[in-house]
């Protein structure tokens, strides 16, 4: 998503310097070993050297649990507006892994944590879900449908337990890295087309094979809010997508015109079948999708709308 965003802002036509706290070489495998701790403040001291070398306008991080207090206090004394793109809500929450305060524009893939982050100090929590780069999530030419439902992701013990039930009634296209996860003997295990993980263009060639797109958020019937990211790839490839509905959707895309939502689970045999057995169907809607993926949900349309919010952009 780094490299992603990172793009679009490059697209836009503004000069991108990327900072990667990766270890970079086998010196800094070396010290990555010696202590973690110390490792992230050598990180962070090289951080700081790079903005002093290149004079940047903007502090601007994905996640940002790497960055420690001191370095955001100097980045902000140096007189830069500091930015937070926050995208593990409502799973995993922000303020137990990063300085709120410290950051004066705070996003996030969730509209309901935002109570969460205003009691945590966050004036204004704001809003901005991830998307797609057109250059990879696309339609792919030539194409042919080889699967009848993938699911594509990581594992969870819902997702597990939505799976094996749908396995009793179809057989599933599955991809992502479970394999110390499940027993041996599970049921799942030959419904993989492999174990592991997979690169956005493994993810969307799957999808573009797929004639549905099954999307189990992580937090399915925990929170009816905050979206994942598979909603806007799935469509970026005009596949045809089944997800469990979430309270942001329909301001982002028409239920039932542009994607079929469901509120539960047991729904799914019933649907799968129907829209299997109705292939123009899914055809007109997943286009749809795509259509308005193309004209709302690329990242060019986020980071133009994050530099908008925090009165960057002229």
């Amino acid at each position: 998503m780094t490299h992603f965003a990172a793009t679009a802002l490059r697209l836009l036509g503004h000069e991108v310097v990327v900072f990667n706290y990766e270890r970079e070489n086998q010196v800094e495998r070396v010290r990555e070993k010696l202590g973690f701790r110390q490792f992230l403040a050598y990180k962070n001291r090289q951080l700081l050297a790079l903005a002093e070398a290149t004079k940047p306008d903007v502090f601007f991080t994905i996640y940002g649990r790497n960055h420690d207090a001191a370095t955001l206090q100097e980045l902000k004394r140096r007189g830069l507006p500091t930015i937070c793109w926050w995208l593990d809500d409502p799973i995993s929450l922000a303020q137990n892994y990063i300085p709120l305060h410290l950051y004066d524009f705070f996003f996030s893939n969730s509209r309901g944590t935002a109570p969460v982050y205003r009691h945590y100090g966050v004036d204004t929590p704001r809003f901005l879900p991830v998307a797609v780069d057109p250059a990879i999530h696309r339609p792919l030419e030539d194409i042919e449908k080889q699967y009848d439902i993938v699911f594509a992701g990581d594992w969870h013990p819902t997702r597990e337990r939505v799976l094996l039930e749908l396995a009793r009634h179809h057989h599933l296209t599955i991809i992502g890295p479970w394999q110390r996860r499940i027993p041996k003997n599970s049921p799942l295990r030959p419904h993989f087309l492999r174990f592991g993980y997979f690169t956005p263009d493994e993810m969307a060639l799957l999808f573009n094979q797929a004639r549905i797109v099954l999307n189990v958020h992580q937090w399915y019937q925990r929170w009816t809010y905050g979206i994942n990211p598979r909603l806007f790839e799935a469509s970026g490839c005009r596949a045809f997508q089944l997800t469990d509905s979430k309270e942001e959707i329909p301001e982002l895309y028409l239920p039932n015109v542009e994607m079929i939502l469901y509120d539960d689970a047991a729904a799914l045999p019933e649907l799968l079948t129907h829209y299997l057995a109705h292939p123009d169907e899914c055809a007109r809607i997943a286009n749809n999708a795509y259509t308005r993926t193309l004209r709302d949900h690329t990242y060019v349309h986020r980071m133009e709308h994050m530099l908008r919010v925090c009165g960057l952009s002229g």
